[in-house]
């Protein structure tokens, strides 16, 4: 059975129908597939990744786990209209299955990783269901008997984003900006979509380099290449003003909003 296989089985064996299946290479790879959940009135309409959870590669500590996300295609992982691209590991040993945004991990390589801790694959064999910070950066986790504990985390996963941007540089001209973000050191950056919220922070993530909430109505990612480094994905969003920061507590506002600790 492919892990696909798996989880598809799980979510039956918990009440839910897959409506639908489709792999989108209309080859024998099944990532991405076209699947649709569906119980009663509720219907998930997924693009769905399925891989197997192993330990982490050589080098690392071991403590750790990862889901190596090998694809069918080029590129980035794919999005549809009116699809939710999630991503789902397969714990054989533990009986457990991992879920992931898709969106945010969109730009992993072909053969990249997304790492997973031991502490959230035990938590979810004991107690049937975990979830694994930053929110920005979420996975969760969930017993093959309580597998339909994913489906409101995946759902959660639809609502509207603020985070805080630590930008390489920005442009503001009254109410629009531009802001340019490395998409894997400002890691909150390649959580956020079109039509979310951002604000801009320092670069130790104790304050605002401005007081506006702004609303991206666009989005770009492209690779930057220098001489002696390795490639790096730059996200340029485009935005329009939103609303305001009124608070004074400008640290506390931030914590949990950027990827660095933020200080006093």
């Amino acid at each position: 059975m492919s892990a696909l296989d798996v989880v598809l089985e799980k979510f039956s064996e918990t009440g839910w129908s897959v409506a639908a299946r489709e792999s989108v290479s209309g080859g024998r790879s099944v990532n991405p597939s076209r699947v649709d959940l569906v119980r009663g009135k509720q219907r998930f309409p997924l693009l769905a990744y399925a891989w197997k959870i192993t330990h982490e590669g050589k080098g690392r500590t071991g403590m750790n786990y990862r889901i190596q996300t090998t694809r069918s295609h080029e590129g980035d992982l794919l999005h549809e209209e009116g699809r939710q691209t999630v991503g789902f590991g397969v714990d054989a040993d533990r009986e457990v299955i991992a879920a992931f945004d898709g969106w945010t991990k969109r730009a992993t390589g072909s053969s990249s990783s997304v790492h997973i801790d031991r502490a959230t694959l035990d938590k979810a064999a004991a107690d049937g269901f975990a979830v694994e910070e930053p929110h920005w950066d979420s996975r969760a986790a969930a017993r093959y008997s309580d597998v339909h504990l994913l489906l409101p985390w995946i759902s959660d996963q639809q609502a509207t984003r603020t985070a805080a941007v630590q930008p390489l540089e920005h442009a503001i001209s009254d109410d629009q900006a531009t802001v340019v973000a490395d998409l894997w050191n400002s890691a909150p950056a390649a959580w956020l979509r079109q039509n979310d919220r951002l604000v801009l922070a320092n670069r130790e993530g104790n304050d605002l380099l401005d007081t506006a909430i702004w609303r991206i109505t666009d989005l770009k990612v492209k690779t930057v290449t220098k001489e002696g480094r390795n490639p790096r994905r730059n996200v340029t969003f485009t935005c329009r003003r939103y609303g305001r920061v009124t608070t004074v507590h400008k640290a506390t506002f931030l914590a949990g909003l950027t990827k660095r600790e933020p200080t006093p």
